[in-house]
């Protein structure tokens, strides 16, 4: 396929499609197995990712590959993680429309995420992990030796699951230490699989923060 679109009949559908992703929960986006990711993948991908849709990703025509071996999914599965990284999250299925294979478990992941999309985590269990996460790896620091102070997290809403992080200064959080809380979460708690969690963080003075933990407790006691 081109790598980029045309005014054409594909310029069209591509604009079809994105108008179709703002309205959408879940968006299917459909690749060609026998073609790899063209430019406008790309595009539908990022457009999927920054208006936090559940996503699966649905590799046709798995039929049409040649020379396939006992390595051939998991490459496959690696080369479109890598050419896709805005939606690495997303659970990927290998069909074949011309013969049926997989199609069917299409319906399930669909349901699945769903789920995903509207996903809600207590208080108590996101900030076990959050403290986990920051024991196995500190925030970053300055040159000069000042650490960011990360104090706690809650989730505030759903479709996408949206975590709001308190921390000493948010500007420090930067965008690999937040893939790597992203990371995580996704491998501590189950269902979040089909779903981008979208991450804010806020300042929050230590002080502030001691006085609300000396009248509310700390967040998420019962």
């Amino acid at each position: 396929r081109k790598g980029k679109v045309d005014f054409g009949p594909e310029f069209f559908m591509v604009n079809r499609a994105l108008r179709a992703i703002r309205r959408a929960d879940v968006v299917l986006l459909v690749l060609d197995a026998t073609a790899g990711v063209a430019e406008q993948d790309r595009v539908l991908a990022q457009k999927i990712a920054d208006d936090g849709r559940a996503c699966v990703l649905v590799c046709n025509k798995w039929d049409a590959v040649v020379n396939k071996d006992s390595n051939t999914f998991e490459k496959s599965v690696k080369f479109f993680r890598e050419e896709l990284p805005m939606v690495r999250w997303a659970p990927i299925i290998f069909t074949s429309a011309a013969t049926g294979q997989r199609v069917g478990k299409i319906y399930g992941a669909v349901d699945d995420a769903i789920n995903a999309h509207r996903k809600r985590v207590t208080t108590s269990v996101l900030n076990e992990v959050l403290r986990e996460a920051t024991l196995w790896q500190p925030p970053p620091s300055r040159r000069s030796g000042a650490q960011a102070k990360i104090y706690y997290c809650n989730q505030v809403s759903t479709r996408p699951p949206t975590i709001v992080v308190f921390c000493s200064d948010p500007s420090m959080i930067n965008d690999g230490y937040r893939r790597y809380l992203d990371r995580k979460f996704r491998e501590s708690l189950e269902g979040f699989e089909a779903t981008p969690i979208r991450w804010i963080f806020r300042g929050r003075r230590a002080r502030d923060v001691m006085r609300n933990r000396s009248m509310n407790g700390n967040p998420g006691d019962g």
